[in-house]
């Protein structure tokens, strides 16, 4: 039987967490696959870690020169030529039937293209600090967080049709960063099927070395502007610039004075991004039901309720619509308290006479 499925690592300076990630996937229950690890330029002793192992399995690159993630994960995805991809952070920890049951799931459901896996979040003691559990039911569960400006799946736990993500161009260099939340809008975008294994199957450790710490800044930089030209697919420039702000909860919609005139903007941009949504990405009823309900439980009711609230009297339009969008209604809090010290400070500034 040819082998199904390669397992890929790009390395760079791995350790001290370098062998518990090989040595999980040598663990695995899933035994016939391909274990490419690409080294790049190493400058610690992650190559001689390497080379202390003796299966047969491993496939082994070296780096002449760094060619940083994305260049390494390109390479890796050039030298893949089995159907099917997973993937293994060099300090993250693949659960003993990880490969078994994405690859059975990927193998049984031929509309997905990728998919992740619950994953548990370990610190660098390999103490388990937090979970995340969710799930995609259809292409409107895998689009709408996409349109949000969210990342639908995760990353470190991910597997793959092979052609798909050739088919989409791998990872690009440009969004460096934030290249998987872009290759992710691809793959949405153009009309992939994604899905979340309901097992947990990774746990993915979390230490002040890892990108998304260090260069947090620059990842939500480049994130912004994936999501913008993923709105720019259906709208306009400056509608996607406008609605984009909102949909991220970036609008501190208190310091902007909330009007009934720039709720009734959004309220435009958003029925015109569905619309258009619907139409060009041909969503059946229930994808389209799965998108609203996944717009709307960030935004809240108050934009899809706009038209009713415009009618509202001026005295109680913000408060009907902070009580329809919740998560917008945590700016109330910071204001008020931001008053309350103001408040109390001017206690002790101005005593009585």
């Amino acid at each position: 039987m040819d082998t199904k499925v390669t397992i890929f690592t790009a390395v760079y300076n791995g350790l001290p967490h370098l062998p518990e990630a090989i040595n999980s996937t040598l663990a695995q229950t899933y035994s016939d696959f391909i274990y490419l690890i690409i080294d790049d330029a190493s400058t610690d002793d992650s190559l001689e870690c390497i080379l202390s192992y003796q299966d047969s399995r491993i496939k082994l690159v070296k780096n002449k020169t760094n060619l940083g993630t994305i260049g390494t994960i390109n390479k890796a995805l050039s030298l893949i030529d089995t159907p099917y991809a997973v993937r293994l952070d060099q300090d993250d920890v693949s659960l003993p039937s990880r490969v078994e049951d994405q690859l059975e799931y990927l193998e049984t459901h031929p509309g997905i293209s990728v998919v992740c896996s619950w994953e548990h979040t370990i610190n660098s003691q390999g103490k388990r600090v937090r979970d995340w559990k969710r799930t995609i039911h259809d292409y409107g569960d895998f689009l709408g967080p996409v349109l949000l400006g969210l990342c639908p799946i995760w990353h470190p736990s991910l597997a793959f049709r092979t052609a798909a993500m050739n088919a989409i161009g791998g990872f690009k260099p440009d969004y460096a960063r934030a290249e998987d939340f872009e290759v992710t809008t691809r793959f949405a975008i153009k009309r992939y099927g994604a899905a979340i294994v309901q097992n947990f199957h990774l746990l993915q450790r979390e230490h002040e070395r890892r990108q998304s710490i260090e260069f947090e800044s620059e990842q939500v930089t480049v994130a912004r502007r994936i999501h913008r030209e993923a709105l720019e697919t259906f709208l306009d420039e400056r509608a996607a610039d406008t609605l984009g702000t909102f949909l991220r909860l970036e609008v501190d919609l208190v310091g902007i004075s909330l009007t009934k005139k720039y709720l009734t903007l959004i309220h435009g941009h958003l029925n015109e991004l569905i619309v258009k949504v619907t139409q060009l990405q041909h969503l059946s009823d229930n994808e389209l039901a799965s998108l609203s309900r996944v717009i709307y439980r960030r935004v809240g009711l108050g934009v899809r309720y706009a038209p009713i609230l415009i009618r509202v009297p001026n005295v109680c339009f913000k408060l009907c619509f902070y009580i329809l969008s919740p998560l917008h209604a945590t700016v109330i809090k910071g204001v008020m308290s931001r008053v309350y010290h103001k408040c109390m400070n001017l206690k002790y500034i101005i005593k009585p006479q």
